[in-house]
């Protein structure tokens, strides 16, 4: 239903379910605090205690939750949990049916939220008979879970990848018990930094979990309040164990995505309050960790919490950039995986959204529906900004090209939203959009430009060249500086892939200022192959290296490899009387090989040249060579 509001009244741009997360979590909050509220009536800690509660649900260590539009069952499923675990405590207390109502509709809608929700239904008769309730309230609770789960697994479809439970629990104890610890003492991840004290505190928590439960036994005291809570933290250690069954196969580390942090943080909430409001039943040590935790968390979990006033900027381009691809046929794994590690399943999905015009497809920067631009509509003076990579990238079976640079309109103080190629005829060849942070410009430019960095993709593969770029504005097109893109038919990228052991081609007569064996000490040297690399003595350093290969008919392999930051690391291919036929930049290949396949349409030799013209951290790139 939610999504149905958001496709119908939202134009399915995701915002009304962001604002629908934040709302969950905030009914939740007030759950936490319907709970524990008769206790901490007189608690002199009663606002502290509140304030905690909302510190930890609010986190900005589960900030998947918060910003993925399709996270709200994520969220609902632990609303709907403790909803029915609080009424069926208030049932038992107060006898009043509408009590037991309430908590098989909320067990209900806990179950179709998420799969976990499964666990709820057996909770509550654990609950149930704790709290002595009568046989036939025992015995509807039972019928209602049998025919609710019964309704669930209905057409139902295992998820693909995932392991069987029940195979990883008895083939590997150990993995799946460190994943749940892991998976409980996940947010503090941003603190303790290594896996292993991670580890520990998912151990600290179980065991001070375990020490109050058996002290509260031990005085008798396991009232409703206190059946609730703890019947909500073997939910919660359920989930865990749950995932961690399911999920081995992303080992350890799996257990460290930051939206599980959201039942880990609400089980850390449910155990400070059970050290509270039984303090004067559990030995001063407990109290006092309770006390510890309630300061200590909060400001554990406040270095993470400033991330979420950083600029996103750059975030939200990449995501733009990631739909920009997809609605023009542009399949750019660098940007979609951002946003979705499964490319195909998703593609199939979304191609009635781009048809339909539904979602974020429906904004006005997706497509430029004009096929040529007007030269009357160029303004005789350009803006400022340049034309500044060209890069080929794997596109499903084809090769496909990102154009980069920066754009500003120095007398509206303005970065224009969308960026047009075209050919010399002026036909539209690729469209783009702007916003990217750029601060190098930022500071350099009189005015600041912000976000001015744009990104274009060549749309028809056909083109050949010239090619330029333009700025649409309100009053028309503004050129933008630099040297216009050259995709000579001469030579043509075949393939980018990692490289899997092939031979490289043979290049003739290397020169130029790259050394043998210059590479990131981190990467390890390849036996019987020589590497020629720009990190001389560091990435700091610029340089270039040529070399000659022959016609041949079949693809010409260059493997090679990049640092993190790929940009000013350039392929320029000459013929041999020094005319530029294509240049691009490396795609980037961070510490791995990487192979270019081109086709040379020649008869002469050719001549390569690759160049490192950056001198920033990790600006570097190396070559293989047989």
């Amino acid at each position: 239903m939610l999504f149905w509001l958001d496709l119908e009244y939202f134009k399915g741009l995701g915002v009304f379910l962001v604002c629908v997360n934040l709302v969950i979590q905030l009914g939740t909050a007030f759950v936490f605090f319907a709970v524990v509220s008769k206790k901490l009536k007189a608690d002199p800690h009663k606002t502290a205690i509140y304030a905690f509660i909302f510190c930890l649900l609010f986190s900005w260590v589960q900030r998947e939750n918060f910003i993925w539009a399709f996270q709200s069952q994520f969220l609902f499923v632990f609303m709907f949990s403790l909803l029915s675990f609080l009424n069926m405590g208030r049932y038992t207390a107060d006898n009043k049916n509408h009590y037991l109502l309430l908590s098989l509709f909320f067990g209900c809608c806990a179950t179709f939220s998420m799969a976990n929700g499964l666990l709820v239904f057996p909770l509550l008769v654990v609950q149930a008979l704790l709290l002595r309730t009568s046989r036939l309230s025992l015995a509807t609770i039972i019928a209602v879970g049998i025919t609710v789960s019964i309704l669930y697994f209905i057409d139902y479809h295992k998820p693909v990848k995932h392991d069987s439970a029940i195979q990883s629990i008895l083939q590997s104890p150990l993995l799946v018990t460190v994943f749940t610890l892991t998976y409980l003492g996940s947010p503090f991840v941003f603190v303790l930094g290594q896996s292993y004290l991670i580890t520990a505190a998912g151990f600290f928590f179980l065991t001070a979990a375990g020490v109050c439960l058996y002290c509260i036994i031990k005085k008798h005291a396991l009232d409703y309040v206190n059946v609730t809570l703890f019947i909500f933290l073997l939910f919660i250690v359920g989930t865990a164990l749950a995932t961690a069954s399911g999920r081995i196969f992303l080992g350890v580390d799996g257990a460290l995505a930051n939206r599980y942090a959201t039942p880990a943080l609400m089980g850390w909430i449910t155990l400070v309050l059970i050290g509270f409001i039984n303090r004067t039943i559990l030995p001063k040590a407990c109290f006092y960790i309770a006390k510890g935790c309630l300061i200590c968390i909060p400001l554990l979990l406040l270095p993470p919490q400033i991330k979420a006033f950083d600029n996103f900027a750059g975030t939200a381009f990449h995501r733009k950039i990631a739909v920009l691809g997809v609605a023009n046929h542009q399949y750019d794994s660098f940007y979609f995986e951002q946003i979705c590690y499964n490319q195909e399943g998703l593609l199939e999905i979304i191609e009635q959204s781009i048809d339909k015009g539904i979602s974020v497809f429906s904004s006005d920067w997706i497509k430029y529906e004009n096929n040529q631009i007007s030269a009357d509509s160029i303004h005789p003076e350009p803006c400022m900004g340049a034309i500044e990579s060209t890069e080929p990238f794997q596109s499903g079976s084809s090769i496909s090209y990102r154009v980069k640079g920066w754009a500003w309109d120095p007398k509206t103080q303005t970065v224009p939203e969308k960026i047009i190629l075209a050919d010399k005829e002026f036909n539209v060849v690729g469209y783009g959009i702007s916003g990217e942070p750029r601060f190098d410009i930022t500071k350099a430019i009189e005015g600041n430009p912000f976000n001015s960095g744009w990104l274009a993709y060549i749309i028809n593969p056909e083109v050949k060249g010239p090619i330029s770029a333009y700025a649409a504005t309100d009053s028309g097109l503004f050129k933008i500086p630099g040297k216009p893109i050259e995709l000579d038919e001469s030579v043509r990228v075949m393939n980018i892939s990692r490289w899997k052991g092939e031979p490289s081609s043979e290049l003739l007569h290397i020169t130029g200022e790259w050394k043998k064996g210059a590479i990131h000490p981190r990467v390890r040297q390849q036996e019987n192959q020589t590497i020629y690399g720009s990190w001389v003595g560091g990435d700091e350093y610029v340089g270039k290296v040529e070399f000659e290969i022959s016609p041949s008919i079949d693809p010409v392999n260059i493997i090679y490899m990049t640092g993190p930051d790929s940009r000013f690391q350039d392929i320029e291919i000459y013929d041999m009387a020094g005319k530029l036929l294509y240049r691009f930049q490396l795609p980037k290949s961070i510490n791995v090989w990487s192979k270019i396949s081109l086709h040379l349409n020649t008869t002469e030799n050719i001549k390569i040249v690759v160049v490192d013209n950056g001198n920033s951290q990790g600006q570097w790139s190396a070559l293989l060579i047989p």
